[in-house]
């Protein structure tokens, strides 16, 4: 070395030296620690079976490669220790054949500003085995309100713990909360696999953004000793959700126990089998000895979906557990098949002291809009129900025009000093709740539509009543080959649901596309096209949870109904329909319980109305007999006495579902004769 260059190095390394010595002096003032480099070796070269998470170092300010790289090292068990602050972490990812122990008082807290991706979580395991977390009291904690709000994008899969296609695998002793979604999300593994063997024991779930527990597939899963409060955020907001995205995912041997659920802005238990069907493997769900109370949205929900073949199998066993929630307490079953999956409720307890309840009776069955199979399939076994209100044990809610079937059991219902034992048989149910006298009258496909009469040219556009059609909107019209077809369109937003562009689609006599194009989201557009040739044409959109409607026409229009339902909102006016000769109409008008209710009358020409309804406790279907002439109807939608006007379902039984704009061009079933 250079002499001369000496006295310079000498100073760099007393600067280096003095730098470190500070270094350390903010490491022990923020309680940061370095990582311990021989014991880190030690571990990796399996010297250690034990490792301390801290060996990889600890900064208060962002401790995720330290503790991802503990967990990801080849100890078989990590004690992640009680700093002097909490682990602040991005998120991080589990990996199997490992014990993860949280010392007593640790708290693993998401980053503020991370978690941008709209499924980052803070744990996640995928496709891992052999897994278990014991966390003696520790808490995983998010930030729920900062995702809620820019610069987030709203999201509802911002987990405190996801495991996708996970096996052997336990969580015992931790604490989830204040996630961007659930607090345990247990969903498909990369080529679907359900979860297996998965236990999860004295955890508690407070505070998290969509549910406690989200349960999308699993099998031999048990849920025991387990707290779930406070979710709200968006819906669902349970409790726990059991809730498969497809009919290939499984709900086998899952079983809760001895659970506490409270205050949860949705229901306390849900179950949405929306997406299984009769292909689907039978559920098996067992509740053992759980408890709600406090302010749930309801006790227990089940909702399946009831088209033909999409009755699920299998059963829903509820034992010795006890319900009781403000206002909310009780039982409610949506569109559950009755020769679908069985429910039992054996030994329960539904308590519900509010002198004003919400829901109409503590079980509660409803039938939805286009529900095609009978409800039911629920076996009472020593229900007992204390209340102050004389209500109906049970109440049917006939959206859809079919049955209740299947319901048999004894019940106790105390209210104050008086008890009255209830024998429920399938006689009891049928004088309670007759079926719709619709139920008889067939869906009458509108694949092969005509009009009638014949519309004329029109030299102007036609403003169309107003309307506003949700989830479907689908019109129908008659055009001649060469017309100029001009529509336009608006895309509303109900409530605050998000929206895009949304397509529309135009379809010949044939089936065949004719015209696509977009509608820009809360605005009105303008679509234009020249037919190929002469016959009656579609309009398809699907605008979700907001709404379409036609605003103006070149041509005269008809509402047209999916599967015999015709779903609008905030809609009144008059709309015509035409039933043949020889043929019998069932049509039946209803809101979506409870609160949303509609008024409508039917009648014809000047006469005296052939069937009316006010609002929501009214009968909700009619049956008009069968003429020997042509008849005109006009169903008249207005403001409903009670409740509000929100949802309105119309359902259209012995004839095409078609609600025309105008009397004088309706459009009718071609099989009966007319060009």
């Amino acid at each position: 070395m250079n002499m001369r260059m000496w006295p310079w190095v000498m100073v760099l390394t007393a600067g280096c030296l003095v730098l470190g010595f500070h270094r350390c002096l903010a490491a022990e003032s923020t309680g940061a620690v370095s990582p311990n480099e021989q014991a880190i070796q030690e571990v990796e070269a399996g010297q250690r079976d034990t490792a301390n998470a801290a060996w990889w170092g600890f900064y208060p300010e962002d401790s995720t490669q330290c503790l991802q790289a503990a967990l990801r090292c080849k100890a078989k068990r990590v004690i992640i220790p009680k700093m002097a602050s909490p682990w602040v972490v991005d998120k991080l990812e589990l990996i199997g054949n490992k014990e993860i122990i949280f010392e007593p008082g640790v708290e693993v807290v998401a980053k503020r500003g991370a978690f941008r991706g709209k499924g980052d979580c803070l744990l996640t395991a995928v496709n891992q085995e052999n897994l278990t977390l014991v966390g003696n009291g520790a808490t995983l904690r998010m930030w729920r309100d900062d995702y809620a709000q820019p610069p987030y994008e709203k999201a509802e899969w911002r987990h405190c713990l996801s495991l996708r296609g996970c096996r052997n695998v336990i969580i015992d002793g931790l604490k989830l909360c204040e996630s961007g979604g659930d607090g345990i999300y247990l969903g498909a593994g990369k080529n679907g696999e359900p979860n297996e063997k998965i236990v999860i024991r004295n955890v508690v779930c407070d505070r998290n953004y969509r549910q406690g527990i989200s349960v999308i597939t699993a099998r031999d899963l048990l849920i025991e000793n387990v707290v779930l409060s406070n979710t709200a955020g968006t819906p669902p907001e349970a409790g726990i959700d059991f809730e498969p995205n497809r009919a290939t995912e499984v709900l086998i041997n899952c079983v809760m126990r001895n659970c506490l659920i409270e205050n949860n802005r949705g229901y306390a238990i849900h179950l949405y089998a929306g997406a299984m069907n009769t292909e689907s493997q039978p559920i098996s769900i067992r509740l053992e000895n759980c408890r709600t109370k406090g302010t749930n949205a309801g006790s227990l929900s089940i909702v399946t979906r009831n088209r033909a073949g999409e009755a699920v199998r299998g059963f829903f066993e509820v034992s010795t557990c006890h319900f009781e929630d403000s206002e909310n307490a009780g039982v409610i079953i949506r569109s559950k098949p009755a020769d679908g999956f069985q429910v039992r409720l054996q030994n329960c307890e539904i308590v519900q002291l509010t002198e004003n309840p919400k829901w109409p009776a503590p079980v509660t069955f409803v039938s939805r809009p286009g529900d095609e199979n009978d409800v039911g399939g629920v076996v009472l076994d020593n229900l007992v129900v204390r209340e102050n209100t004389d209500r109906p044990l049970i109440h049917f809610n006939k959206g859809g025009g079919v049955c209740l079937k299947n319901v048999v059991g004894t019940a106790t219902i105390y209210r104050g000093a008086d008890r009255k034992t209830v024998s429920v048989d399938e006689d009891l149910i049928l004088q309670w709740y007759p079926c719709s006298p619709i139920r008889q009258l067939p869906i009458v496909a509108t694949d092969r539509l005509a009009v009638w009469p014949t519309p004329s040219t029109q030299e102007s556009l036609l403003d169309v009543p107003r309307h506003r059609l949700r989830q479907i909107g689908n019109y129908v019209f008659y055009a001649k080959k060469g017309d100029h077809v001009t529509f336009e369109m608006a895309y509303d937003q109900v409530g605050k649901n998000p929206g895009g562009r949304l397509p529309v689609r135009v379809f010949g006599p044939a089936g065949n596309t004719v015209h696509t194009s977009e509608l820009r989201f809360q605005e009105q557009t303008r679509l234009e096209f020249t037919i190929p040739e002469m016959g009656v044409y579609r309009v398809r959109a699907e605008p979700g949870p907001n709404a379409v409607r036609l605003v103006r026409t070149s041509h005269p229009v008809a509402i047209l109904g999916e599967r015999g339902i015709i779903h609008l909102i905030g809609t009144t006016g008059r709309f015509y329909l035409l039933v043949p000769p020889g043929k019998s109409l069932g049509l039946e008008v209803s809101g979506d319980p409870p609160g949303e209710c509609v008024a409508a009358c039917l009648f014809e020409g000047t006469s005296q109305p052939l069937w009316k309804i006010s609002g929501c406790e009214d009968a909700k279907a009619c049956l008009v007999d069968p003429a020997t002439e042509d008849r005109v109807l006009c169903l008249e939608l207005a403001r409903p006495s009670q409740g509000v006007l929100e949802d309105e379902y119309i359902v259209i039984r012995g004839v095409p579902a078609v609600l025309s704009c105008w009397p004088d061009v309706l459009f009718v079933d071609s099989g009966e004769g007319r060009e």
